[in-house]
């Protein structure tokens, strides 16, 4: 049995991650949105303007990319931008190969720039990206989920997964810096929250004190935190990778100590096909074995490892059906191997962990039976009412509301009609994304991204409703639930407007009730969700 050096996490809020001198890679928390974070990446290039390439997910770039883009532009910058689906089947060298690409066919310099803006899969590939393309390219991490501005961005590991092993293949690569604007966590489901706390409760146990302290109050899942507490804790928690990679930077020892739980959660998602946990979900269930194996071999005081178990038996996890054996053989797969024993992170105490390389296999395989009881129980349902998520989108023209013939389409603004539609969501708990567009391919690529994440769609599809086979089809394509709403009432006017082609692939139409329309769509989504 190998003891590791115990943590005594000592840095600033925001030190430097390479142990250089302060703010070389800073590592910045804001209570603020997206444009703040564009406007931390001008206020550390100074007078430098690199092009940049912008990274990010499809459901990430809908609701960011234009403002932190049009932050970055007024001030002189040239940004290409390159998304993707969201999701951890992302993290392939086929994702970085297209990255690859877009960097030498816009014949990007080793002195340009690539930020990654989303969650941990956005900054993984995007560092690995910027790591082998020109033998090295400075990059920036824009964390946008709990789970990245408390571990994903931090520390400089990038890569991909293989099909063997999840980030298996990848290199050390820091990133110029980490700027958290943690006013987006706002729009995160409670899902995204609760994955995310594990990386923040696993900060707590190798830290103890304080830290621990406030999650042993609040409990292990931030997202039933009343908010102002969770913004306090989250850069507290990151502090604690920040103070243990400034020591360890290439995870030679004292690194380790921050794979607690990732063991058997590693294993978990390997055999569940990355499909029925979020990373954090199986740390949570990894972090619970890991303390049962700490407690077992004499390690933790019976009394210490109950007291976690229970706070921690509380998270909201997902059912899954695993045979012991699968996650046995998973385990022999670990990256984590070295000299043929796999390194075991466990506690002595909450703030006191260590390294151990000799554990009898049958007390592993006791583990593991233990924890495919647990994951085949699953867990207490997350509490409260999950928001309801809709896309409101409005075709050509839809701008000129209030001024194109009002004696038809009334006297309200768009601007009147976004106030309206935000009030009525906020009041309904329903989170909106509005857009408007006068161009059909524009109106098509929303409706591409939203089977990613949204509930229902609320579409006005202006001219187009007569003449778009292409709209048409993608309502139909993506299978979100859709109504169709027209400020005028169309069965009345012109006979070429009476004819809808998006009809019929529709929910409903709502026609003739000017912006009331739009908010009868909305409430009969939320009905239907």
């Amino acid at each position: 049995m190998v003891p590791e050096s115990k943590l005594t996490p000592r840095t600033p809020l925001n030190p430097p991650v390479n142990g250089g001198k302060q703010d070389k890679h800073p590592i910045r928390f804001s209570d603020e949105g997206i444009e703040w974070a564009a406007e931390q990446v001008v206020e550390l290039l100074k007078e430098r303007r690199p092009r940049v390439l912008l990274v990010s997910d499809e459901l990430v770039a809908l609701h960011y990319a234009e403002a932190f883009v049009q932050t970055l532009t007024r001030k002189g910058f040239e940004v290409v931008t390159s998304t993707f689906p969201p999701g951890e089947s992302q993290k392939t060298f086929a994702r970085i190969s297209s990255l690859l690409d877009s960097l030498a066919l816009e014949k990007f310099a080793r002195d340009d720039l690539v930020i990654g803006l989303g969650g941990g899969v956005v900054t993984d590939v995007a560092g690995f990206a910027a790591a082998i393309y020109s033998r090295g390219m400075d990059w920036i991490a824009v964390p946008t989920t709990l789970l990245g501005m408390v571990d994903a961005a931090i520390g400089g590991k990038t890569g991909v997964d293989h099909p063997l092993e999840k980030n298996l293949i990848g290199a050390f690569h820091q990133p110029l810096a980490v700027f958290a604007p943690m006013k987006l966590l706002d729009t995160l489901e409670h899902r995204q929250w609760t994955a995310g706390s594990a990386e923040v409760v696993k900060a707590g146990l190798l830290a103890g004190g304080e830290l621990w302290n406030m999650i042993a109050e609040h409990g292990a899942d931030l997202g039933n935190w009343d908010r102002s507490a969770a913004v306090q804790i989250i850069p507290k928690s990151a502090r604690v990778k920040i103070e243990i990679v400034a020591q360890d930077e290439r995870e030679a020892g004292l690194r380790r100590l921050l794979n607690f739980g990732h063991t058997f959660g590693h294993a978990l998602e390997s055999v569940s096909g990355y499909s029925t946990f979020l990373h954090g979900e199986a740390v949570f269930l990894g972090m619970r074995a890991a303390i049962r194996l700490s407690q077992s071999l004499g390690f933790l005081a019976e009394k210490v490892a109950r007291s976690i178990e229970e706070i921690l038996s509380q998270v909201a996890i997902p059912f899954a059906e695993i045979r012991p054996d699968e996650l046995l053989e998973a385990l022999l797969h670990d990256k984590k191997h070295q000299a043929g024993k796999l390194n075991w992170v466990l506690l002595e105490d909450i703030g006191k962990a260590k390294i151990v390389t000799d554990i009898p296999p049958e007390l592993i395989r006791e583990t593991a039976e233990w924890l495919c009881d647990v994951a085949g129980k699953g867990t207490v349902q997350a509490s409260g009412k999950q928001r309801i998520r809709i896309l409101v989108l409005n075709g050509p023209n839809l701008n000129l509301m209030g001024t194109r013939e009002p004696e038809i389409y009334g006297q309200d603004t768009y601007e009147d009609l976004v106030a309206q539609l935000r009030e009525f969501a906020e009041s309904h708990e329903i989170d909106l994304l509005i857009r408007q567009s006068n161009v059909e391919g524009e109106l098509i690529s929303l409706i591409h991204a939203a089977r990613h994440w949204a509930d229902g769609i609320v579409i006005n599809p202006g001219a187009y409703t007569h003449t778009s086979v292409a709209i048409r089809d993608a309502i139909a394509a993506v299978r979100v639930p859709t109504i169709e709403v027209h400020l005028s009432d169309i069965s009345q006017r012109e006979e070429f407007r009476k004819v809808s082609l998006v009809a019929p692939v529709c929910a409903g139409q709502i026609v003739g009730k000017g912006i009331g329309g739009y908010l009868e769509a909305l409430e009969e989504l939320g009905i239907r969700n």
